[in-house]
């Protein structure tokens, strides 16, 4: 089957539009000499690996909110020397009419008031990375920094790792 012309909307909405939305508004931000950014990603983006089978149907929603959390985390590195602040949003279940309503009748779903609450509590700390129901963020973000670094180092090499370099065994 051929791909689609277009991407996905799912696509579009939750990966494309974010990185619009900055370009269009970053500038006069940095103009002004302030300014915030907060993209809306989801604790799913992180769920790439997660094998329970209860998790709903995810591929291009998780795929979209994973670059929505890359996308977000390095533009805050690379305005950290200027005043515009960014972050990124990681909420899990919401209690909303999203998806017919189902997130109001899960007992773990967070209000959206609690979201947005969070989120600007968190920005007024200045997290980069705000998951408005993680109590121990510190903790899991370093252990992702130290994945992620481990992964670069470690997989940045010249020569493949030793379990491909014979196959045939």
């Amino acid at each position: 089957m051929p791909p689609p012309a277009q991407p996905p909307r799912l696509l579009t909405l939750n990966a494309v539009a974010p990185v619009q939305l900055v370009r269009a508004a970053l500038p006069g931000m940095l103009a002004a000499g302030e300014g915030a950014i907060i993209t809306v990603a989801s604790l799913l983006a992180f769920s790439g690996g997660l094998t329970d089978s209860r998790a709903p149907r995810r591929t291009l929603y998780a795929a979209a909110k994973a670059a929505t959390v890359a996308f977000t985390r390095t533009l805050a590195a690379e305005l950290a020397d200027t005043p515009v602040r960014t972050q990124v949003l990681l909420p899990g279940v919401v209690a909303t009419e999203w998806n017919k309503g189902v997130g109001r009748d899960i007992p773990w779903a967070m209000t959206p008031q609690d979201v947005a609450s969070a989120s600007l509590a968190g920005l007024r700390l200045g997290e980069t990375v705000c998951a408005p129901g993680l109590e121990d963020q510190a903790a899991a973000l370093d252990a992702l920094l130290a994945a992620e670094s481990a992964l670069l180092t470690g997989g940045n090499q010249p020569t493949p790792a030793a379990r491909y370099r014979n196959p045939q065994a």
